[in-house]
Parts: C-alpha cells; sequence; structure tokens
C-alpha cells in the first residue's frame, strides 16, 4: 500500500442500472447501502444533465427509448447525483460527481422504419438515436469534417469491386452473390438481375489496418477481387450478401477494406460510408426493416462476408460487433459526429460550465472529469474537428491549413487542446473555491501519440489533451487512472484477455509515464477496470488485490455498480447479479478493506 490511504470506491453509471427496473427513495437507500456493506469507501456518480428539458443544461439520456425505466425514475427521486449526494453522505461515504463534457449526444442511428426518431439530427441512414436538447438548438457546434474531404450524394453505381485481404482462392462464385438496394436504409429489395462478376489477383490498392491497429493488407500486395460490371443502380444505399448459410467463410477483410464501389470514372471510387452490422446499441440488422448501421466506428473489424447474413453472433452487443455475412455501403459522408460538440465554441463553455456548477451544487465532495463518452463513433475520426472558428484561428496564427502536413495538424490538435485545458482550469478553481476537490481521467489508452483506431473511439480526434499540464500545474487532487478502451475491447470480442490483462496494461510506456508522474508529484492515482467484460471474476479480484499491493495506486474503482446489482422490472428490490456482491465483499474482507 503506498502512502495514500487506499480507497475503495465503485462507480455509479445510472442509466445503466435504470435500464432493468425503476429506482425510487427506498431503493437508492437499499443500493448505497449495499456498497458501503461491500467495503466501498467512496461513490464516482456519473451526471448527465438537468432534468427540466427547457434548461440549457437539459439532458435526455433518460428519456432515450432503451432507458424504459428512466422517467419513472426522475419522478420518484427528481435528478439523480443530487437525490445521492445525502443518501452517500448519510452512510458515511463520500460522492464525487463525474462529469463527460463531450457526451451531448450517442452514436447510431435510428432507422427510417423504426419508429423512433428522437432527434431531430440526421446520419447517413437515419436520425441520431439520442441528443440533449442543446445540441437541438446548437447542431453546428458538433465536430465538422474537414472541407475537403465533405461528399454528397447522386452518382449511379456502374460497379462493385469486392476485395479480399489476401490472394488466397474464395469458394465465392458469381451465382453466390446478391445485390440488395433501398433509398432510404428501410426495406432493401433484392437486385433481379443476373450479375456480371469478374474474379483477378490485382494489387491492394491502400494499406488496411483493423480495430486493433493491426496490418491486414498492405498497400500494393495482392489481393484477390470480385468486381460486379453492369449495374445502374442509382438508389443511395447498397448491401452485398451470399447465400451461404454456414459459418465457414474465407472473403475475409474488414468492412472498410472489403468494399468499392464507382461510377463513370473507373479509375477513382466513389466516397462512402460503410455497414457491416445492426445499430450499435443493440439494433438488430434486418434488410427488411431498419438497414445496417453506417459509418458506426466498426468498419475495421474483420469479418467474412460469405456467410450466414441472418446469423448476428453471441447475445450482448459486443459480441456482435465483428459479424459477417453482409457488407453495405451509401454514398456521401456524414459532415459532423453525431453527438460530440467541439470545445472551441462560446455555447460549449456555457454548458460545460453550467454543468460543473449544477454537480459542485449538490454538496458532492468532488468532481471527477472524464473526457471519454459515446457520440464520436465513426469509421473515419481523423477527418472531424475541423470547426470553422479553430481552423480559422489557426490559420491566422499559422498561415496554413491544418491538414496541410503532419506538423500542422499536431499544432493544430495543441491549439483545440489549450481550450480544453482552459476548462479544466475554470473547473478546478471552481471546485476548489467550494472546499471540494478536482480529479480527471486520465485515459492512458487515448492519451498518446501513436493511438491506433479502436483507442479512439469514444474520444474527440484532433485535440492534445494535455494530462501532464494538468498534473503539473496542480490542477488536479486525484487521478481516475484508466486503460480500457471503449467498451472493454482491447481484445478481439470473444477471444482470451491480452491487452486487457492487467499486468500487460500496465506495462505500457503511457500508463507508465502517467503512474510515475503521480507519484512524483504527490497525485494519488485510483485505478478504474471494467467488471464483466475483460476478464473473469476471479482474475479481477486478484486485479483488486494487485492494486492494494502496488504502492503507485492510492484506490480501485469497481467499474460499474449496474454489473454486480440490479432492479427487479417491478422496482420492488434489488437483485445481486451472478454472485459478485458476496465475491466482492469476500475478497475486500479477506484483504482487510471491510
Amino acid at each position: 500500500m503506498g502512502k495514500h490511504p487506499f480507497v475503495l470506491s465503485a462507480t455509479v453509471d445510472f442509466p445503466d442500472d435504470v435500464m432493468p427496473g425503476p429506482y425510487d427513495a427506498r431503493l437508492l437507500d437499499e443500493l448505497v447501502g449495499t456498497l458501503r456493506s461491500m467495503g466501498v469507501q467512496r461513490v464516482y456518480w456519473l451526471y448527465y444533465g438537468d432534468v427540466d428539458p427547457e434548461s440549457l443544461w437539459a439532458g435526455s439520456l433518460y428519456e432515450n427509448a432503451q432507458i424504459p425505466y428512466g422517467t419513472q425514475t426522475l419522478e420518484a427521486i427528481g435528478e439523480p447525483l443530487k437525490a445521492a449526494v445525502p443518501v452517500a453522505h448519510r452512510h458515511g461515504l463520500e460522492i464525487y460527481g463525474v462529469l463527460k463534457p463531450y457526451n451531448t449526444g450517442m452514436s447510431g442511428i435510428n432507422g427510417p422504419c423504426s419508429g423512433r426518431k428522437l432527434s431531430g439530427l440526421e446520419q447517413i441512414g437515419g436520425s441520431v438515436p439520442q441528443v440533449i436538447p442543446f445540441l437541438e438548438r446548437y447542431p453546428h457546434t458538433r465536430l465538422r469534417r474537414r472541407p475537403d474531404t465533405r461528399a454528397g450524394h447522386g452518382a449511379v453505381v456502374t460497379r462493385i469491386r469486392l476485395l479480399k485481404r489476401d490472394a488466397s482462392p474464395t469458394r465465392v462464385r458469381p451465382e453466390n452473390l446478391q445485390l440488395w438496394t433501398s433509398d432510404d436504409n428501410g426495406r432493401y429489395t433484392r437486385l433481379d438481375a443476373t450479375l456480371s462478376v469478374t474474379e483477378r489477383v490485382e494489387p491492394a490498392p491502400r494499406e488496411v489496418r483493423n480495430y486493433h491497429g493491426e496490418l491486414v493488407v498492405a498497400k500494393g500486395t495482392p489481393v484477390r477481387t470480385l468486381t460486379i460490371d453492369g449495374l445502374n443502380i442509382s438508389k443511395r444505399f447498397v448491401a452485398v450478401t451470399t447465400d451461404f448459410t454456414d459459418e465457414s467463410g474465407d472473403f475475409i477483410n474488414t468492412a472498410c477494406g472489403m468494399v468499392e464501389a464507382y461510377g463513370d470514372d473507373f479509375s477513382t471510387p466513389l466516397p462512402v460510408v460503410v455497414a457491416s452490422r445492426g445499430a450499435v446499441w443493440n439494433g438488430p440488422r434486418d434488410l427488411n426493416g431498419d438497414g445496417p448501421d453506417f459509418d458506426s466506428g466498426m468498419g475495421h473489424f474483420e469479418i467474412p462476408l460469405d456467410v450466414n447474413v441472418s446469423s448476428e453472433g453471441e447475445g450482448v452487443f459486443w459480441h456482435r460487433l465483428a459479424v459477417g455475412g453482409l457488407v453495405a455501403f451509401a454514398q456521401g459522408k456524414n459532415e459532423y459526429l453525431p453527438g460530440t460538440v467541439s470545445e472551441v465554441y462560446p455555447e460549449v463553455h456555457r454548458l460545460w460550465d453550467g454543468w460543473v456548477d449544477r454537480i459542485l451544487e449538490t454538496g458532492v465532495d468532488g468532481i471527477d472529469i472524464r473526457v471519454s463518452s459515446h457520440g464520436s463513433l465513426v469509421d473515419e475520426p481523423w477527418e472531424y474537428g475541423f470547426d470553422e472558428p479553430v481552423v480559422e484561428a489557426n490559420r491566422m496564427k499559422y498561415d496554413s491549413d491544418p491538414w496541410s502536413s503532419v506538423d500542422d495538424l499536431d499544432r493544430f490538435s495543441r491549439l483545440r487542446g489549450k481550450h480544453f485545458t482552459s476548462f479544466m482550469r475554470r473547473t478546478s478553481n471552481r471546485a476548489r473555491s467550494m472546499g471540494q476537490k478536482m480529479q480527471a481521467h486520465i485515459h492512458t489508452e487515448a492519451f498518446r501519440p501513436d493511438i491506433v483506431h479502436g483507442q479512439i473511439m469514444g474520444f474527440p480526434p484532433n485535440t492534445h489533451f494535455a494530462w501532464q499540464d494538468w498534473m503539473r500545474d496542480g490542477l488536479l487532487d486525484g487521478i481516475t487512472f484508466r486503460t480500457s478502451w471503449w467498451e472493454a475491447l482491447e481484445d478481439q470480442p470473444g477471444t482470451p484477455p491480452v491487452r486487457s490483462r492487467l499486468s500487460n496494461a500496465l506495462r505500457d510506456p503511457v500508463a507508465v509515464e502517467a503512474l510515475e508522474l503521480a507519484s512524483e508529484l504527490g497525485i494519488p492515482a485510483y485505478m478504474n477496470r471494467y467488471i464483466e467484460r475483460a476478464v473473469g471474476d476471479e482474475e479481477y479480484m486478484s486485479d483488486l488485490k494487485a492494486a492494494l499491493g502496488d504502492e503507485r495506486f492510492a484506490g480501485f474503482d469497481l467499474y460499474e455498480s449496474a454489473c454486480f446489482i440490479r432492479p427487479t422490472a417491478d422496482g420492488s428490490r434489488l437483485e445481486p447479479r451472478k454472485g459478485r456482491v458476496e465475491l466482492i465483499r469476500g475478497k475486500v474482507g479477506e484483504l482487510g478493506l471491510l
């Protein structure tokens, strides 16, 4: 154990807690009491905005269709963080409000057949499934695509080329291929035509890397292609499937690397977004209803085309990310990220500062700023973040476009990062003036120079987060130390943990640097670790023990409460999940923390 007292904490991401059932004041008290009985000393409670929809600072997540008991819970207890603070203090627990400032909406789409148009903001393929009222009022404040790569649609598709990741033979024959089209990404109809298909081995036109940054195809290496000619497709949405019904496919590539569409000019592919799966938040993949989720950020998983298109993979959504059997494309590029704001706008400054004030005014013991969120998932994240005010400021300062060179882009990202550091400084000053603590998530998975696609998922791209300066300048009283990628997807779904194994994660150079700097400056570091997704329960208990024995850590955060206790659908009681309450309580007692 290190020089700081070891704190066992738990994160409550309350929308997850109210998915299976409603909460009232009695169950809220029972939840906090259960945490206390498990040895938890501090609660990190995620804040999602005012409950008044007319407020500039209003949230909307609890009204989302995927949280059926959200509205009922708000009617019973009001704004959840405000309700939780006195309960936590009554049970002798500290409570910190966690703010995700970039969390202004969810990625993904609601297709045209869902009947759930929950926002007025559109992405290619459907409407954004959830945004806060602020974003409806100020949609221009979202991170915008680089102007020279924005693209519309309207070309007639005359050729489709499918590319395998290597030159090995394929079982796919022309008669196996099927094309489906739609005007609006709903109710696809099969193209009734004999397809003219040419099979070749050709040099790969570009490098392809997968979700985890691993090389799939080197530019110029031989790959097998299937080119479908003689087409005359005017509809925007096109899906390619096969008639295979087994799971032994050999035509494998990432969705982004597998398909190209052409108009009259065969030398240059049309600008498209791709899809291979249903909506990211558990939506089924159904060509007869809502179509697939385009530009979802999942287009870099390797998938087989020639498998059963009806297969959706295993139950929970993160096992369905790499499902094959279909690759689809739609012309154009999304102009904005679905639900992530830019830190450069005055309207956003007012939003963020107001959220900070509301958190602190609840009487929390501290505030914790977390950069990652759910509104920035796209397949080409590096093309975003080029909003006019900061692009123009960059031109004035450096007399160049930010995308002109690697050095220009680095200067641009640091310019944007200064806006975020200003917010961190304001928040730290505000918290300390009220006698409260200031903490921040140090995302070692994303605050790094060598970031790959899976690590940028959930983060605003092209922004330099100067976390070392936050620490050296004395802005922080503690850090939440995080290594997990978005939804704990450090490793391929369904495979044993490698990157997500704690011993491996702690050897990462950025993780080592963060812990060394925290130790040097005397800043306590609290390990945040996913339950359930990254490693098994017994290994998770070993990780808790390892953190306790590692003098670099001052605490361990059980992430998150919904993984070990949930309400029943009728709201009558809380039910432990998978024996984890007793498992954790037993280990905590064994370690002398109870």
